[in-house]
């Protein structure tokens, strides 16, 4: 994986190993072969010992309570909650919010904004990045944001003691669970405050096999129910102000890509250290493009357009005052 996707893949890891998404499709594949391989052993288990009379089933797992009761908290009709993603890869806020049939979440990377927004049928995903999005047209049947905090619960993850921060026990009641699919392995330490029992924070540990472990902590901002939460976007404001990228031609998506390649500054062979080339731009997907192009912008922060004048009349300012003075 280039350095480029490397980036993001962090903040996308916990959708791409939990969610469901908006469409119908199950990509819960890795956690469902787990299943399997696990339902396989205890059938070899049971069968070599048949012949046992006080043979006895597993004893189902027990998770904590604080973390059952963070995870009621996304069973409202409405709420919002957000958190401030740090560590490996691209630094961002990230907002949820559920309000009658609207599910949203915002990344906010400081330099744009991801959305993924869901309402009715229909499922926008876009950014600032790009200026596209992507719809499709499907019944919102689970929470589209891969929201981890919940899937722990849903997937009875183990609990575990392994990667805690005895400092921050001392601040903190702490749960840790561990989920394991293939070659990584993922355990996330939850930190509630000592009184309140509120979720104030989690890391998430990704282990990968032959790579050092890599850490990402989320930093809870607001949890808020019961109040009225505002639709951020309107689905005529969202077709107006992007591209709807998969409506377009073969060609018109490579001119598209091609114009933001020189936006951006990015040059042939950083494309092909992503794996990508300019022949891919026709076909691609808006998931790839928007991981290329906001992850390479958090790599390369652009000059702000915005005030280049300014920025010129005040080192020319600076320049003048230095040359009084050596006068």
């Amino acid at each position: 994986m280039s350095m480029i996707k490397r980036s993001l893949i962090l903040l996308a890891a916990v959708v791409c190993l939990l969610s469901a998404g908006c469409s119908n499709k199950n990509s819960s594949s890795q956690s469902d072969e787990s299943s399997q391989t696990e339902s396989s052993q205890a059938e070899n288990s049971s069968s070599s010992e048949s012949d046992s009379s006080d043979s006895s089933e597993p004893a189902p797992v027990k998770q904590g309570e604080k973390i059952k009761a963070a995870a009621k908290f996304f069973e409202n009709s409405s709420y919002e909650f957000s958190e401030k993603v740090s560590g490996q890869g691209a630094d961002a806020t990230v907002t949820m919010i559920k309000n009658e049939g609207l599910v949203c979440q915002t990344t906010d990377y400081g330099f744009g904004k991801s959305v993924i927004y869901c309402k009715g049928a229909d499922t926008y995903r876009f950014d600032d990045v790009t200026k596209a999005l992507e719809k499709k047209v499907g019944t919102i049947t689970t929470d589209p944001t891969g929201n981890i905090i919940t899937e722990v619960v849903r997937k009875e993850l183990p609990p575990t003691k392994t990667h805690m921060n005895f400092k921050d026990l001392e601040k903190y009641d702490c749960e840790e669970y561990t989920y394991t699919g293939g070659t990584y392995i993922t355990v996330m330490d939850f930190y509630f405050d000592m009184t309140t029992g509120i979720l104030a924070k989690y890391t998430l540990t990704y282990s990968v096999e032959g790579k050092d472990d890599e850490v990402q902590t989320r930093q809870v901002l607001r949890m808020r129910t019961g109040e009225t939460i505002e639709d951020p976007y309107t689905e005529y404001d969202i077709r107006k102000d992007y591209t709807d990228f998969t409506a377009l031609t073969d060609e018109e998506r490579e001119k598209f890509c091609k114009e933001l390649m020189k936006k951006y500054g990015v040059k042939d062979e950083e494309l092909f250290a992503a794996g990508l080339s300019t022949y891919d731009f026709k076909t691609i997907k808006y998931d790839d493009l928007s991981a290329f192009f906001i992850g390479y912008v958090a790599e390369h922060p652009q000059k702000d357009e915005s005030k280049p004048d300014s920025q010129k009349e005040k080192q020319d300012s600076t320049a003048d005052s230095s040359s009084k003075t050596d006068k």
